[in-house]
Parts: structure tokens; C-alpha cells; sequence
């Protein structure tokens, strides 16, 4: 199950993320971003399991991705932000 969500601001990014991800064997899925991390509406959100995380970061950095957000997905559907 995906407890991470890595938010960005358009579809293609995170595109490229997925790829990337991918390609180094890390599971994810892209998504629409949860209304809870992206009130604004217009955002996309790679979903992931948090075990993977620093690996996930650094796979991004060198595909030069920089996620807006982070964050962990709790109970009931309910999310906590996390530092990048």
C-alpha cells in the first residue's frame, strides 16, 4: 500500500517521475492529488511507499524533479505533511 505522496504541479512532471522511479525499481502510481494536499486543485501527486523515500527523493533530483510536497498518508484518508 502507498503511504507516500509526493505532490507536483503538473501531469508532465510527474510523468517524468513515474519514469524515473520506474527505471530505478521503485513502485509508484500517479495520481490526482488528494483535495486534503492540494486545495488549489490543480496538482498531481506520485504515490509511493514511504520505506522508499530517500531513494525516491534522490532518484528525482538527478532526473531534475523537485516535488512541491511531501507527505504521509494517515487514518480515515487523512494526511500529515512531511519535510523534503
Amino acid at each position: 500500500m502507498y503511504d507516500l505522496y509526493l505532490t507536483l504541479r503538473s501531469v508532465t512532471p510527474g510523468q517524468k517521475g513515474r519514469e524515473a522511479l520506474r527505471r530505478a525499481g521503485i513502485s509508484c502510481e500517479l495520481l490526482r492529488a488528494p483535495r486534503a494536499i492540494a486545495p488549489e486543485g490543480c496538482a498531481y501527486a506520485l504515490a509511493l511507499r514511504s520505506r522508499d523515500r530517500d531513494r525516491a527523493l534522490e532518484v528525482l533530483e538527478r532526473a531534475a524533479l523537485r516535488p512541491e510536497g511531501l507527505w504521509l498518508r494517515g487514518g480515515a484518508g487523512s494526511f500529515e505533511r512531511s519535510g523534503l
